[in-house]
């Protein structure tokens, strides 16, 4: 019997100088926030079946389909254990809110942030040895970042300022902790160890707003979109902050960077144009790939843990669904998920 896990938790980041937090719906209907099981055999992903969003696993080989959340708040981006044995997962039990953002921009006219094209902004990140996970709460007046055990005891506050800090991911071996903070100023990367110590800022771009962050399979790089060129681009840079390259150069957005497992390539999602798609594009900068062309919205992208699929997210049929992609033949088909 597989133990699932409930955080409780909400993101409303205060923009200060750069924007003005905003709560609306997010995507409103239909399947989403896909995730990959640790075998690629199940799906964890967001419904709203029964009226509100519960969190639902999908074995894409049986088609058998189990609701894990049941509860009449809504449930949203699970996480799996790399064990495959538990499922977190951000929950509004304790709170009735949406949200999304805008942001001002260096001209200072105010512009919707499509921050549901990135991914993973509310979702708890696992210890590689499935025995912990850190998450960010509210719990204590502003948001700060804790980690506690898979069995929901031992909490431990990793920071404590008056300034807002996100969005936190465990590295492949477990030694550091990814993490936005606008402490400085304005939001930035840093990284910390596991017990809060060694707290370190990673990026130095006073006038802009990072997103994403996401470790490399090796642990040795980390993506990132940032708008530190007046668009939002998709950049990579070493684990200590040096060497940062940029890997686009669109004036949209290109959001929601995610690593293939062989650390060679990036997907992500970019409106660059009209809608959102999903592209592709090495970690070198080179052969960037358009993956879906279509007028409905394609975005939280990820990667199979095999690397050849492609799960994503799309309303394209009116209503949000599942597709997959085949990396190799481009071919695309809709996950058929019955209830």
């Amino acid at each position: 019997m597989k133990y699932f896990l409930v955080f409780l938790g909400l993101l409303v980041l205060p923009l200060s100088n750069i924007g003005v937090a905003q709560l609306i719906s997010p995507d409103t209907s239909g399947f989403i926030h896909p995730y990959w099981s640790p075998t690629g055999n199940e799906i964890a992903f967001a419904a709203s079946i029964n009226g509100n969003y519960d969190i639902y696993v999908f074995d894409l080989q049986t088609r058998d389909v189990h609701n894990i959340s049941r509860h009449p708040a809504n449930d949203y981006y699970p996480s799996w254990a790399p064990n495959g044995k538990h499922v977190a997962y951000f929950s509004e039990r304790e709170r009735e809110h949406y949200y999304d953002f805008t942001y001002q921009g260096k001209d200072q006219h105010e512009k919707e942030f499509p921050i549901n094209s990135a991914r993973d902004v509310d979702m708890p990140s696992w210890s590689p040895d499935s025995r912990n996970l850190v998450y960010h709460s509210s719990e204590d007046g502003d948001m700060e970042i804790y980690l506690r055990d898979y069995k929901g005891e031992n909490i431990r506050k990793l920071t404590d300022n008056d300034s807002t800090d996100v969005y936190p991911f465990f590295s492949p071996d477990g030694r550091y902790i990814l993490f936005l903070s606008n402490r400085d100023g304005n939001f930035e990367i840093y990284s910390m160890r596991p017990d809060g110590r060694s707290q370190t800022r990673l990026t130095y771009s006073p006038h802009s707003y990072e997103v994403d962050p996401i470790w490399s399979p090796d642990g040795s790089k980390i993506a990132f979109a940032s708008d530190r060129n007046e668009s939002f681009d998709i950049y990579i840079m070493d684990a200590d902050g040096s060497n940062v390259k940029q890997l686009t150069t669109d004036p949209h957005f290109d959001l929601g960077p995610q690593w293939s497992p062989d650390g060679t390539q990036l997907v992500f999602s970019s409106n660059r144009f009209g809608s959102f798609d999903i592209f592709t594009i090495k970690a070198d900068g080179s052969n960037l790939e358009r993956l879906t062309g279509h007028p409905g919205k394609d975005h939280y992208a990820s990667w199979s843990p095999n690397g050849k699929e492609i799960i994503f997210s799309s309303d394209r049929s009116g209503t949000f669904e599942i597709y997959i992609i085949d990396v190799g033949s481009m071919g695309l088909r809709k996950v058929r998920i019955t209830y």
